[in-house]
């Protein structure tokens, strides 16, 4: 089946700590990127596996007037988005997506109310996701 909450959550938890772990030279910002896109799959592939779609996205692929932008549409902002707009709709994945940036930047956000207003307020706007291709 898949991984259970508290399973994903040590997971990201460990994660967090190698992201802290990275220095301030051009390799260690790669790996520091790298970890937060790792951190995110684990995220995507748990609501994924649970079958949550947002407008169709990520199984039900949208076609593009050309071939080329085909890879464009699996960007890392729809991906956000994605998970953005089901931790506005899902407990379980507001825990997660709390129990991610908590431990990857903590005291970014005083806590996971103020962490998921600010996800509402970006969702609103509009202006936070560029998805223009």
């Amino acid at each position: 089946m898949g991984l259970h909450i508290d399973e994903i959550i040590s997971q990201l938890l460990d994660l967090a700590k190698k992201h802290k772990a990275t220095g301030d030279n051009i390799d260690d910002f790669i790996d520091s990127e790298l970890l937060e896109l790792e951190a995110e799959h684990i995220i995507i592939d748990y609501c994924e596996n649970k079958g949550l779609l947002v407008n169709g996205f990520p199984t039900e692929k949208k076609q593009w007037p050309e071939e080329d932008l085909e890879e464009d549409y699996f960007c890392r902002e729809r991906y956000q988005l994605y998970l953005d707009t089901l931790a506005t709709q899902h407990e379980d994945v507001a825990e997660l997506m709390w129990a991610y940036v908590n431990s990857f930047w903590e005291n970014q956000f005083e806590g996971k109310d103020e962490y998921l207003q600010s996800i509402k307020y970006n969702l609103d706007s509009g202006d936070f996701y560029d998805l223009t291709i």
